[in-house]
C-alpha cells in the first residue's frame, strides 16, 4: 500500500508464507482443467510480503496468501479488481480462477494468466527505454481511470482508501521517536502546509485505482509495458494516488503519457497532490526503522526521501516548480 491508512504494524504478525505441495498443485490444475504438468510448478521470488507465488508451466500464476486477515483481504480485493481491469482493456494477467472453498489450501487462492516479461527496475538515470515504459504506464492509467465506471463488489472487498491529512501528527511523532530532527520537521511542516490546500478537497475525485503501482508491479516486455499486476489494493479514490509510488524522476513522463489520453481529475493541482503523497509516504515509512530493524523492506524506508533529494539535485523535473518552500538565509533588510 502506498499511503499509511492505519498505524504501521509488524508485517502480518508473524504469519508464515504458505507452501504448495505437488499434491496441492495437482489438485488446483485438475479442478480448473489447466492442462499443465504439475511437475512444472515453480515457486517464484517475490518482493511482496503477502503471497507465495508459483508459476504453473508457462501459462498461469498461482497466488496463495498468508493465513492472516489482511493478506486474505488483499486476495479478495484482487479477485474483484482484476476482472474489472481486464474488462476495461487494461493490460494485466486475467483472473483464471478464484477459490475460497478452503478445500485445497486453508486460505482462499487465485490463479492468474501468466504475463511474459519482467518487473521494471528503476535506474539511477532516466534511459529512453525507461521513458517508453513509463509513458505507456501513464496511458494505461488513463484508460483504467476513465473506462471503469462500475465494479461488481457485493461483499465490499475493494479497498477503502483515505489520504492522511494530519501531517503535524506524523512529524511530531517522528521527532518524539528520535527519527527526525525538530528543525528538519519544521521545514517539512512548511512544505506540507503549502501543499495541503491542493489535497484537502481531492477526495471528491473518485476513480477506480490500482493503488500499489510500485515498479515491481509493472511488467516490461520487449522494451515496452507488458502489464500492470498485483491488484491487491485496488479501490475508489483520487486518481493521483496511482502516482504515489511512481519514482519521482519518472512522474513527468508518466503524467505526459496520461495526459496524452485525458487530463487527470483536478489537473491543475495534480503535481501538488503527487508531491504531497510522495512526501507523506516517505515520512510515514520512516516508522519502519523503529519497528523492526532486522526486517528487509521493499522499497527501503529511506528510499522516498532519497528520491526527493535526487530530484532536487538533478534540478530538471517540472515537479520542482511545485515545491513552494525554499530553504536559505533570510535576506537582510535594506538600509536607508
Amino acid at each position: 500500500m502506498t499511503l499509511i491508512r492505519r498505524p504501521i504494524r509488524p508485517p502480518y504478525d508473524g504469519a508464515p508464507f504458505p507452501t504448495a505441495t505437488l499434491v496441492q498443485a495437482s489438485a488446483v490444475i485438475d479442478r480448473y482443467q489447466l492442462d499443465i504438468d504439475p511437475r512444472k510448478t515453480k515457486r517464484l521470488n517475490s518482493s511482496g510480503n503477502v503471497h507465495s507465488v508459483y508459476r504453473l508451466g508457462d501459462k498461469y500464476i498461482l497466488k496463495i496468501p498468508r493465513d492472516h486477515p489482511r493478506a486474505i483481504g488483499e486476495t479478495l480485493t484482487a479477485s474483484v479488481a482484476v476482472p474489472a481491469a481486464t474488462s476495461a482493456g487494461v493490460r494485466t494477467g486475467s483472473l483464471v480462477a478464484f477459490d475460497d472453498s478452503l478445500e485445497i489450501f486453508s486460505v482462499p487462492f487465485s490463479v492468474f494468466e501468466y504475463v511474459r516479461g519482467e518487473s521494471v527496475t528503476p535506474s539511477a538515470r532516466l534511459l529512453p527505454s525507461d521513458a517508453a515504459v513509463w509513458h505507456d504506464v501513464g496511458r494505461e492509467l488513463a484508460t483504467l481511470h476513465n473506462t471503469v465506471g462500475h465494479v461488481d463488489d457485493p461483499n465490499g472487498w475493494l479497498e477503502e482508501w483515505t489520504r492522511p491529512l494530519d501531517h503535524t501528527a506524523v512529524l511530531t511523532g517522528l521527532v518524539e521517536a528520535g527519527v527526525l530532527a525538530s528543525h528538519l520537521a519544521e521545514w517539512f511542516d512548511e512544505l506540507l502546509t503549502a501543499l495541503k490546500p491542493s489535497v484537502s478537497g481531492a477526495n471528491r475525485y473518485r476513480r477506480f485505482v490500482h493503488g500499489d503501482l510500485k515498479p515491481g508491479n509493472i511488467v516490461r516486455c520487449d522494451g515496452r509495458l507488458g502489464a500492470l499486476i498485483d491488484w491487491d489494493d485496488a479501490g475508489w479514490f483520487d486518481p493521483a494516488i496511482d502516482f504515489a509510488q511512481v519514482p519521482l524522476q519518472l512522474v513527468d513522463v508518466t503524467l505526459a503519457g496520461y495526459r496524452a489520453v485525458a487530463p487527470l481529475d483536478g489537473d491543475d493541482t495534480a503535481e501538488q497532490r503527487i508531491l504531497w503523497d510522495h512526501v507523506m509516504t516517505a515520512l510515514t515509512e520512516l516508522w519502519r526503522l523503529r519497528i523492526d530493524m532486522a526486517k528487509v523492506y521493499h522499497p527501503c524506508p529511506g528510499d522516498g526521501l532519497v528520491e526527493v533529494l535526487a530530484l532536487a539535485v538533478d534540478g530538471t523535473s517540472s515537479l520542482l516548480e511545485h515545491f513552494p518552500v525554499r530553504r536559505g538565509l533570510a535576506q537582510p533588510e535594506a538600509r536607508g
